[in-house]
């Protein structure tokens, strides 16, 4: 898959995410909570920084573990490939298209209908492709705990849809950024 075409193939997923989570919204009426926007946009910056930061230290400094090296696998075999040669315009694309339509999906419908567990190892399962990637499901799963806790502490989407955005946006620089492990 060409660098191009991987962009187009995520806005296209994450279209899906947001049309399903406006239906699903539409069908069983729950309107969206957007929170403080002022207030939720800062909170989800420092919230992106904290987990970009713990994202490098579980790549780079932490000690090996079954964890740590199935997320360190994943990294090498999966995400540098596909996302190494993507442009800067290409990494803001991705990270806002994944904070909008993944957060309003997860966190603004799916959590407050099956609540915060549930939504969060669904979560996590969506972003298992196979038993070779079970450690970067359960760092989703956690991802997914954190980003609900955050929904629930500012009472709406923004500061999640930004913390995820900023966060996707900075693990992808840094993988175009050439690190390796």
């Amino acid at each position: 898959m060409s660098p191009r075409q991987i962009p187009i193939l995520a806005l296209a997923t994450q279209c899906l995410l947001a049309a399903l989570a406006w239906g699903a919204s539409r069908l069983i009426d729950l309107t969206p909570r957007w929170g403080e926007p002022r207030r939720d946009v800062a909170i989800g910056l420092a919230c992106a920084a904290l987990l970009a930061a713990m994202n490098y230290v579980l790549l780079v400094r932490a000690p090996a573990n079954w964890l740590v090296d199935g997320v360190r696998s994943v990294y090498e075999e999966v995400l540098v490939p596909l996302f190494a040669r993507q442009s800067v315009v290409g990494i803001v694309l991705l990270g806002a298209a994944a904070g909008i339509g993944e957060e309003w999906l997860f966190r603004g419908v799916l959590q407050p209908t099956v609540g915060l567990v549930l939504a969060s190892l669904i979560f996590g399962l969506a972003h298992v492709g196979g038993a070779r990637m079970l450690a970067f499901g359960l760092w989703a799963t956690a991802m997914g705990f954190l980003m609900g806790g955050l929904a629930i502490a500012t009472g709406g989407l923004t500061a999640p849809m930004i913390a995820h955005g900023v966060y996707d946006m900075l693990a992808l620089a840094f993988i175009r950024r050439g690190q390796t492990l």
